[in-house]
């Protein structure tokens, strides 16, 4: 392998890697951020309900136990759902998609998101002007 660039005559480059930018796949087509985040929704509702069940059965070790169980479930379930959906779409599909839902519901709109549906119109008339010959 050689340690030079290979370049064109032009001086640009032969080969520029288009993925460069993107954030790596870390467990089942999820990124960091996702796999965080399905981690931590996973957990809460595994210590939530891990709560309700050591009180039902009076033994404390269920709370980790299950926080444990629903992260796992939660890691498997979002990235086989996710994969699915963002199949064939941008990276940013899924948080321009997050950003459009919170936009939808008047929770978040800093972007700028346009909201709106329907048909768009110019709303401009034409007029010919004709020139007569004289």
């Amino acid at each position: 392998m050689s340690d030079e660039i290979e370049r064109l005559e032009d001086g640009t480059l032969r080969f520029l890697p288009e993925r460069l930018n993107r954030d790596p796949v870390v467990l089942r087509g999820l990124t960091g951020d996702e796999m965080w985040l399905a981690l931590g929704i996973g957990a809460a509702g595994g210590v939530l309900l891990g709560v309700v069940l050591a009180f039902l059965f009076s033994a404390l070790a269920l709370v980790p136990t299950v926080a444990i169980a629903g992260a796992a479930l939660s890691l498997f379930s979002a990235g086989t759902l996710l994969r699915r959906a963002k199949r064939g779409r941008p990276d940013t599909w899924l948080y321009r998609r997050a950003q459009w839902w919170l936009a939808r519901r008047g929770r978040v709109n800093r972007a700028g998101l346009v909201v709106q549906s329907g048909p768009w119109t110019v709303r401009r008339t034409r007029r010919l002007h004709r020139r007569r010959r004289p």
